[in-house]
């Protein structure tokens, strides 16, 4: 088929004008690959002759090539040809040599002598030209970078000063920093990349770490004395006389003299060696919320040791309770203390420092974002407060609804927060190692919650290979190879404008039955379908386009749609998880390891629509048995009714297009409808185009055996077979885990939890045998009570006009609307820490008041728990698939997972039985190990301790 434009993409010729054909030189002039029906106009032509008339005056003049102007390069553009062009190609074939006339051969080689004796000059010198230019270029690019590199410094340095001056530390601080260092990391063979990363060192004041040595007290030694009690500030005296090893005669400036053990003395200056470590005893300067310091002194111990972190401060948790930072010149030693700290200490934090002394470095604390919203114990109520400010370990609240404005400063562990609060108070801490199947519901809903934070992994070093939270793909024993599509299978026929029917896939002989082997997404490839990626340049866009068996070009899912409903006959449509519109997916990668290493090739034993390999590329060992199921089966004490005739359906005969008329749609939309301030896009709740990019937590209602709609239902996925591709795998420090083969793109179903539905009172008789393993709680009341108890706790009303309170993240703000107030109290000793001006409770003397403690009342919930009204000697059910399962058993766990838990409803509406689905939560390599968040509590089971090997850059480093 000739190719009636002009080779030049951007020529300005009229559309009609004549066209000559394109030589080799012309071609190469445009950037355009060579073929003999290529053409181009007279304009375009005259453009190209001018231009190698010039290249070849310089070179005959012995002028350098190089130094000229050259044509401006045309957009890279992917051509979709037809098979008739490629043939013109293929066909196309050079001038025979064979036999030639000898007085041709004789013209050939004298032209070859004269042209050798003539030219090679020339070209001898064109070479020296081109050498010198390049070199000279060179040079000029070398000089140009040296004064990017200069500009850069100026601009590193002006910004550094900048810096300082907008973030002036106290006394203006001055921080040194260590040499650079460089990190070297092999990417890949033949790939490596450097980092250079500047580590600040320690201010000039703060000592490096090292042993603690006190020096012994003597007669005349000033000191720090505790006068009246530890509420009260310590005041300036002398050593009058030693009245034995410990107790010292101290004789105060006011003429007052006191016996007191050295444990109520401190050093008079910060003079040290070495830092003060976690659990010392120490007096500080205490202040207040004008950043203002007294000069007087408090008594308390070493929370937190300077680091980064905190800006190189201590944090002092002091005996009167309150909780502050402090730089090292304003803190004093105390001069003796007792083996153990806490016995120091007053009552009031005595069991509060013990627990977090024990616990040290991991310390469960309470994670916000600024603008949150949480309840929080202020005098014996439970009221709403909303964070302000964030400064390491602490947190800055502002009740809200108080007639008198309170602002406090709180550490983030003190369970005068609900979260830490709740927590302490669970009645289960003892029962379920895995507290829910589900993401935990305040991070996804953005409320505050719990992490484990250790002080000692805050000083990370630079992990290249995970510098970011994707899972990477394993090759200790695969590769990635590409798919090859066979040549004898259908390939799309021309386009010819036409009307798409049935008869444009009807040659094509599609049947997925025989796709057992296939990857799902090369399943239309088969089929007379291909998969081009179209780049625009100008626009810097890439986009997918598949091109039909009948030739048509479609670039997006509604388009794809439209076109595999109007070409379905009978059972044989496609669907839409077949097809992928996004790029960075590609349908023919795929994970391949040596046969050696496989010792099973289908765990399931064709139970399943895909084969799943077991590899074991470390030793000989499989898995432990068991009985592969493919639908979830009840114990004998578990009702679980799946007859129909109690299910509702749908009457949809449209694959169930209009969701608002689908009545399984709308089962899915009323759960949502309750919360319109957490569910704010209506239109992306549940599946599009098969695919689930978002979690819904109120469950999602599939249609079932009673609706009248078709299998391809669009709202038919977890249902179905396994399309996935997967493979279990040995891991070196995690057991037997789960990789992906392909791609899979983001929202893609990726297979079920299946196991035996057990009570849950049955599955805590074995927890003593298998500590939870392989147990999944079908807490989907749970959760959603979770969200039906907090939701009206965080939604709280403005005080002004002028200020918003809101529950939000960085990306998006929740508007709230009313106030609720709960009456609660306090669990054991609180931390009443760091208020502000108009509350503080230092008096004129420099007395703090204590604060009210060891108050036990219990919470009590207002809203009446649903959980309540059913099967009260029986609590939720679990899954357990420790015998009989399918491959979702055996998924790890990874503090940054890749895919998440969606509970959907099939066979029954009843909501204690949903079916547990995994999907992807984002784009999936191949190879990739597929893992979701156990959602463990750290912690939570006494004398029980799980380390974490996820690897990812966010890794707890502990599961339990």
């Amino acid at each position: 088929m000739s190719d009636r434009r002009c080779i030049n993409d951007n020529c300005q010729s009229k559309p009609k004008c004549k066209l000559f054909a394109a030589q080799k030189n012309m071609c190469d002039y445009y950037n355009v690959v060579y073929r003999p029906d290529r053409q181009v106009c007279g304009a375009c032509m005259q453009k190209c002759i001018i231009y190698f008339d010039r290249i070849g005056r310089r070179f005959k003049n012995g002028q350098c090539i190089l130094d000229d102007r050259y044509p401006k390069k045309q957009s890279v553009i992917i051509e979709l040809s037809d098979s008739d062009d490629d043939n013109a190609v293929d066909n196309y074939t050079e001038p025979s040599t064979e036999n030639p006339d000898p007085q041709i051969a004789e013209l050939s080689r004298s032209l070859s002598t004269i042209i050798q004796d003539t030219v090679e000059p020339l070209f001898k010198r064109q070479k020296e030209l081109c050498e010198s230019y390049l070199i000279s270029k060179k040079a000029k690019l070398v000089a140009g970078k040296e004064q990017i590199d200069n500009l850069v410094d100026q601009v590193d340095l002006a910004i550094g000063k900048l810096y300082n001056n907008l973030y002036k530390f106290d006394s203006q601080r001055k921080f040194k920093f260590d040499p650079e260092i460089s990190i070297h990391e092999n990417l890949d063979d033949d790939v490596s990349i450097v980092l250079t990363k500047t580590l600040p060192g320690l201010p000039d004041d703060l000592p490096e770490e090292g042993l603690l040595i006190r020096h012994l007290l003597k007669v005349g030694d000033k000191v720090y004395a505790m006068k009246h009690s530890q509420m009260q500030p310590w005041i300036e005296a002398t050593i009058k006389s030693a009245v034995s090893d410990t107790y010292f005669n101290i004789l105060f400036d006011d003429g007052g003299e006191k016996v007191l053990n050295y444990k109520n003395l401190a050093y008079i200056d910060a003079a040290s060696h070495a830092q003060y470590p976690v659990g010392s005893r120490v007096i500080a300067k205490f202040q207040d919320m004008n950043i203002q310091l007294t000069d007087k002194f408090y008594v308390g111990v070493i929370g937190e040791p300077p680091k980064k972190y905190n800006n190189f401060r201590y944090m002092i948790f002091f005996d009167d309770g309150y909780t502050q930072y402090a730089y090292h010149k304003n803190i004093r030693l105390v001069c003796g203390e007792s083996p153990n700290v806490c016995d120091d200490v007053h009552e009031n934090i005595r069991e509060f420092v013990k627990t977090y002394l024990r616990n040290y470095p991991e310390r469960p604390m309470v994670k916000f974002n600024k603008k949150q919203v949480v309840r929080t114990e202020l005098r014996n109520l439970w009221c709403s407060a909303k964070v302000k400010n964030l400064d390491a370990s602490l947190v800055q609240l502002k009740f809200l609804d108080m007639k008198i404005e309170h602002t406090e400063w709180m550490y983030r562990g003190s369970n005068r927060l609900s979260p830490m609060y709740n927590q302490l108070n669970s009645n289960n801490q003892d029962k379920r190692v895995r507290g829910t199947v589900l993401t935990d519901v305040n991070k996804l809903l953005n409320r505050p919650y719990i992490v484990i934070e250790n002080l000692t992994e805050n000083e990370k070093s630079v992990d290249i290979d995970n510098s970011d939270n994707t899972q990477k793909p394993h090759r200790n024993n695969g590769v990635i190879k590409s798919i090859e599509i066979p040549a004898n299978c259908p390939k799309p026929l021309p386009y010819k404008h036409h009307e798409c029917s049935h008869f444009c896939m009807l040659w094509v002989h599609y049947d997925y039955s025989q796709t057992k082997s296939m990857n799902v997404l090369t399943i239309p490839l088969h089929y007379g379908f291909t998969r081009s990626i179209l780049t625009d340049e100008k626009l810097k866009l890439r986009k997918v386009i598949y091109t039909t068996p009948c030739g048509l070009n479609i670039e997006d899912e509604n388009k794809m749609y439209n076109y595999l409903k109007l070409t379905s006959y009978g059972n044989s449509q496609m669907t839409m998880d077949l097809f992928n519109f996004d790029y960075l997916v590609n349908p023919l990668s795929w994970f391949t390891v040596p046969k050696v290493f496989i010792r099973i090739q289908d765990i399931s034993y064709e139970m399943e629509f895909k084969p799943i390999s077991v590899v074991n590329s470390f030793n000989d060992l499989v898995p432990d048995h068991i009985k592969y199921i493919t639908k979830r089966i009840t114990s004998p004490n578990v009702n679980l009714n799946i007859d129909p005739k109690f299910l509702c359906g749908c009457d949809c005969i449209d694959n169930c297009e209009d969701k608002n008329k689908c009545s399984c749609w709308q089962l899915t939309y009323e759960g949502p409808k309750n919360y319109p301030a957490i569910f704010k896009d209506h239109d992306g709740i549940g599946y599009s185009s098969k695919r689930l990019h978002k979690q819904v937590i109120t469950g999602i209602f599939e249609c079932n055996s009673n609706c009248k709609c078709k299998k391809t239902c669009l709202n038919r996925v977890v249902q179905e077979p396994l399309k996935t591709s997967l493979q279990l795998f040995l891991t070196e420090k995690k057991g037997w885990g789960v990789r992906t083969l392909t791609d899979i793109p983001k929202g893609s179903f990726v297979c079920t939890y299946l196991g035996v539905v057990r009570t849950e009172k049955d599955a805590d008789n074995d927890f003593s045998l298998n500590w939870g393993e392989y147990l999944a709680d079908l807490d989907f009341l749970e959760a959603v009570e979770e969200i039906k108890d907090g939701y009206e706790s965080y939604v709280v009303q403005p005080e002004d006009e002028n200020e918003d309170y809101t529950s939000s993240s960085d990306d998006e703000e929740f508007n709230p609307s009313w106030a609720i107030k709960s009456k609660m109290s306090m669990f054991e000793s609180r931390m009443s820490l760091r208020k502000n001006l108009q509350n503080t409770n230092t008096k004129t003397d420099g007395k703090h008041e204590l604060s009210k403690l060891n108050t036990q009342q219990k919470v009590e919930s207002k809203n009446t728990s649903l959980l309540s009204y059913l099967d009260k000697d029986r609590g939720i059910y679990t899954l357990d698939a420790k015998v009989n399962g399918n491959i979702g058993r055996y998924f790890n766990h990874s503090c940054d997972p890749n895919i998440f838990i969606q509970n959907v409803f099939i066979d029954t509406h009843d909501l204690r039985f949903p079916w547990v689905s995994y999907f992807a939560l984002s784009n999936i390599r191949a190879g990739t190990e597929l893992a979701w968040d156990y959602n463990y509590m750290i912690g939570s089971v006494k004398n029980k301790k799980l380390m974490c090997h996820c690897g990812s850059k966010n890794c707890k480093g502990r599961l339990l």
